[in-house]
């Protein structure tokens, strides 16, 4: 258990470049407001003049876990590649420390599996980074799904549509990399940049947490030299028994924002979640977002609050990403051939088809099916 004392709670971040850069400058906020006492930064690269600064008196190590041993704090907000989300995250927990914890949580079912048992273990808190779910455009979607606005739901489609070039995939050794060395990495367009409209057709069907999806059917291919998907589509029949279908690439030339749309039998809802906007029949609403540290915060100063990402919360997604782990290797396609992407990846969502069942003539990867008793 994490000491029991009054005043702010000592927190660590691990991992202060990439993306963690904006964690420590609202570390660095949330210190100057009194919210927390901000002790660490662990980070195997040196902080630049910049990042010293907003660190502070904070205490700078290359290894994380020595850094936690060392400081002992009462929580910390973990920004690591994928692959090594379980295993600092378990430090953490067994030092003491709560979690803010970058999705996705684990990189496979025994990952997520191991964070749960240590988690009961040590009685420790952990939010996941899916940040979309502070939306308030999510939680107003959900509202008029449970007030039966909509009717009844009997399809949900996601469409990705970015581009990623080779600085993309080559930013770090693990980019782009079923697993790194023998251990899994699992990075890929459906599990990393578009997750969160993975995890958002779940949450919204009601199907994300302890109940598992009943069925996974995938098609993955790669026009890169990296050895992940940059381009799929995953059809889940959820635990509710909603068709959910996501189709994303990361080779859109005409890039446009990610979309959740919910298929009702009154009406349908365009879930714009990166912008926090809503588009119904009725007109367009856009809305405010909470942040997860934020929330963490109060949660563990309140445990009234509810807290918006349990790890628990996150069982669905991460069989979605078990499903990917355990797919043949993505079918490689030239980029010249993906011709009509955006029609084709809107299509398939709406339809609920995969890639190869568009007839599109690139697509033309042998489709793999995952139930959660082949993990069992």
């Amino acid at each position: 258990m994490a000491p029991q004392h009054g005043g702010p709670l000592r927190t660590v971040l691990v991992g202060a470049h990439g993306h963690g850069r904006g964690h420590l400058e609202r570390l660095a906020e949330l210190h100057g407001e009194g919210r927390l006492r901000f002790t660490g930064v662990a980070d195997p690269r040196p902080l630049d003049a910049e990042q010293r600064a907003l660190a502070g008196d904070a205490a700078y190590g290359p290894d994380a876990v020595a850094l936690i041993e060392a400081t002992r704090p009462d929580l910390v907000v973990l920004v690591t590649p994928v692959h090594t989300h379980v295993a600092l995250a378990e430090a953490a927990m067994r030092s003491g420390a709560h979690l803010l914890l970058e999705k996705p949580p684990a990189p496979t079912l025994d990952g997520l599996d191991r964070l749960l048992r240590v988690q009961r273990e040590t009685g420790r808190t952990v939010q996941v980074g899916f940040q979309a779910f502070g939306s308030g455009a999510v939680t107003e979607l959900r509202r008029r799904i449970a007030d039966g606005v909509l009717g009844e739901i009997h399809a949900i489609g996601g469409t990705g549509l970015w581009w990623r070039g080779e600085a993309y995939w080559s930013r770090a050794g693990w980019a782009g990399r079923r697993e790194l060395g023998g251990t899994p990495v699992n990075d890929g367009a459906l599990t990393n940049p578009f997750a969160h409209a993975v995890a958002l057709a779940l949450r919204l069907d009601g199907s994300g947490g302890g109940e598992s999806v009943r069925r996974v059917e995938l098609d993955t291919y790669r026009t890169r030299a990296a050895e992940a998907h940059d381009t799929a589509s995953a059809r889940i029949l959820t635990a509710r028994g909603t068709t959910a279908t996501i189709a994303t690439t990361l080779c859109a030339e005409h890039e446009s924002d990610p979309v959740v749309t919910v298929y009702g039998s009154r009406d349908s809802a365009e879930l714009y979640y990166t912008e926090d906007r809503l588009v119904t029949a009725a007109g367009e609403t856009r809305h405010g977002r909470a942040d997860l540290l934020d929330n963490l915060l109060d949660h563990l100063a309140d445990p009234a609050v509810e807290l918006l990402v349990p790890l628990a919360d996150t069982l669905g997604f991460t069989q979605i990403a078990e499903a990917v782990r355990l797919s043949p290797p993505p079918l490689t396609v030239a980029q010249d051939e993906l011709t009509d992407l955006g029609e084709i990846t809107r299509r398939a969502a709406a339809t609920g088809r995969l890639y190869s069942e568009t007839g599109a003539p690139w697509a033309r990867a042998e489709p793999f099916t995952w139930t959660p008793e082949e993990s069992a």
